[in-house]
């Protein structure tokens, strides 16, 4: 198959979207389609550059996410829609059978042009939803839309929120991301997934930002002396959590690390892995990582990975926003060492079935066949 990736984001970032559609056009192209991208995403452009991934860098400005945006939106939206489609036609030559458009520029100008042209047109959505979309003057538009085309979120609570919004149930489907199981693997094996002494190694990967919520964490940690925490990421709320760690006075307790070196040895450094998502976080990649690695790992309901764990077996599930519910689920995992492995186990055997690059792209392929 002939199939092309969009993306016009208002930020570009290695996260998450990116790490998710570079795989996914690798392995695609590996299993023999012909694979491109058109788009404004430098982290994107830069991949494809590096993977042998033909492309056509774009720029048509921001997508209509915020108020000020929408304006320019409005003003710029014909010659917007002239440029995409004018693009469009240079790759419809080559026969395009798909197209996967991840920004919403392109999902409100460009679907009914590859709709006409006969493409396959299938949205891919791998953020949270927010005002941005509820709340955005296209949605009635993108409703329209959304019944002639394939929807594809990351969690079947995604999958519901698109769905409550006006989706068609039959036109939205959830296929979780997808990892690669070699790039956490190490010489020693789980050098640390047992307790050390009196000491409890808790890990955690996340932006410092109030919704991921880490300061929950760290209040749940408080109260449970032999509990060792390292926070790994960047963000804005970095100040306000060294004061909430310095009020707690678990100083001696907490460091917060920008990067570590080797995910796959950070995360079999730990005996377990938190992720305590506050607001919905559409998928939750580390913890899946992190189960892959054989860590016991807690998520809240907010995760859109909780809908795939079977709480108590191959994961814990806590409620969201609740620093006792964390607490109480550390505490059991700490003090059962037995269920803490079993745990593990059941995670990465969960992990390497369902949430590998393997079983994603598996998944994609047999939505581009039907």
């Amino acid at each position: 198959m002939n199939i092309l990736f969009t993306r016009f984001p208002l930020e570009s970032a290695h996260g998450g979207a990116e790490v998710q559609t570079i795989s996914l056009m690798k392995e695609l192209q590996k299993r023999g389609h012909n694979v491109a991208f058109l788009g404004s995403c430098p982290t994107l452009t830069v991949l494809c550059k590096q993977y042998g991934i033909p492309f056509v860098g774009l720029d048509i400005g921001s997508p209509p996410v915020s108020k000020i945006e929408l304006i320019k939106f409005f003003l710029r939206k014909g010659s917007i829609q002239k440029k995409l489609e004018k693009t469009l036609e240079k790759f419809a030559e080559h026969k395009l059978d798909a197209i996967c458009m991840l920004s919403l520029t392109e999902k409100i100008l460009l679907t009914p042009k590859a709709l006409s042209s006969d493409i396959q047109v299938l949205w891919i959505e791998h953020d949270s939803i927010g005002r941005w979309l509820k709340k955005n003057p296209f949605l009635s538009r993108l409703r329209k839309l959304s019944k002639h085309v394939l929807t594809i979120c990351v969690s079947e609570s995604s999958r519901r929120t698109y769905i409550e919004l006006g989706w068609n149930p039959s036109r939205v489907v959830a296929i979780p991301n997808g990892i690669d199981p070699s790039r956490f693997e190490v010489d020693n094996k789980n050098p640390n997934n047992s307790t050390n002494g009196n000491k409890t190694s808790i890990g955690c990967v996340a932006r410092l930002h109030k919704q991921k919520g880490i300061d929950i964490l760290l209040r749940s940690i408080a109260d449970l002396p032999q509990a060792h925490l390292t926070i790994v990421g960047i963000g804005e709320e970095k100040k306000s959590l060294i004061n909430i760690i310095k009020e707690l006075r678990i100083m001696d307790r907490v460091q917060i690390l920008d990067k570590v070196g080797k995910l796959g040895e950070f995360y079999k450094s730990l005996d377990i892995f938190v992720l305590p998502s506050r607001t919905n976080d559409p998928f939750g990649m580390v913890a899946a990582e992190a189960m892959c690695c054989g860590i016991p790992t807690v998520v809240t309901s907010a995760c859109g990975i909780s809908q795939d764990i079977n709480d108590g077996k191959n994961g814990i599930v806590v409620k969201e926003d609740s620093i006792d519910a964390l607490r109480e689920a550390l505490s059991f995992l700490m003090t059962h060492a037995d269920r803490r492995k079993a745990i593990g186990e059941a995670g990465k055997t969960k992990a390497l079935t369902e949430f590998t690059i393997k079983s994603m792209v598996d998944a994609y392929e047999r939505c581009l066949q039907s």
